[in-house]
């Protein structure tokens, strides 16, 4: 029979974080350490981090100004301009 050994490891996070994910984490019925071997377990299997991060994906805008700036179309400003540039956006954006 093999003897399993364990490991440990800690790391830090807010307070606020930590109960609000262990209090989620409860409402499963799991403990914290069964989520983190769940979770290292499937990052272990599928060589890949099981999160969703679609917030790293562009959006509409950002595509757009994307294209945009691929296409040339777009102002270059010199750095020596770009302080006077940004204030005088700046004020036309508040009148």
């Amino acid at each position: 029979m093999a003897i399993t050994q364990n490991a440990s490891f800690s790391f830090r996070l807010s307070e606020n974080l930590k109960q609000e994910a262990f209090n989620v984490i409860e409402n499963y019925g799991f403990t914290p350490s069964q989520v983190f071997n769940l979770f290292l377990t499937e990052i272990a299997n599928t060589k890949t981090i099981p999160v969703n991060l679609s917030y790293l994906k562009p959006n509409a805008e950002t595509l757009r100004a994307m294209q945009e700036a691929e296409n040339g179309d777009v102002d270059i400003i010199s750095e020596a301009n770009f302080e006077a540039n940004i204030m005088e956006n700046l004020l036309k954006s508040v009148k």
